[in-house]
């Protein structure tokens, strides 16, 4: 019995070991990943929160714009077409068969 455990022993410690080592690294790259994901996802929501921001801020600005309206000295002055009125030759009557 007494040479049974010696020859067991230092291979169930070396066993030992081995599989805390692989539990520690395989937990260590498991936490990495949970913290790159957790990081990602605040960037994420800080990202869209300044993007939605922006847009707001962005609309408020401006003022709306109507490129037919000729301005001069905040005043109009005419309104202009935005295209020329394209005038047809005759009315013409197309058969349909």
């Amino acid at each position: 019995m007494k040479n049974k455990l010696r020859f067991i022993l230092p291979r169930l410690i070396v066993l030992t070991a081995i599989a805390g080592l692989a539990t520690l690294i395989i937990g260590t790259i498991f936490k990495l990943l949970l913290f790159g994901t957790v990081l990602f996802g605040i960037g994420s929501f800080a990202a869209a929160r300044m993007r939605r921001r922006d847009r707001r801020a962005f609309q408020m600005d401006t003022a709306p714009v109507h490129p037919n309206v000729q301005r001069h000295y905040d005043t109009v002055v005419a309104i202009v077409p935005l295209n020329a009125q394209s005038r047809s030759k005759r009315a013409t009557i197309v058969p349909v068969y």
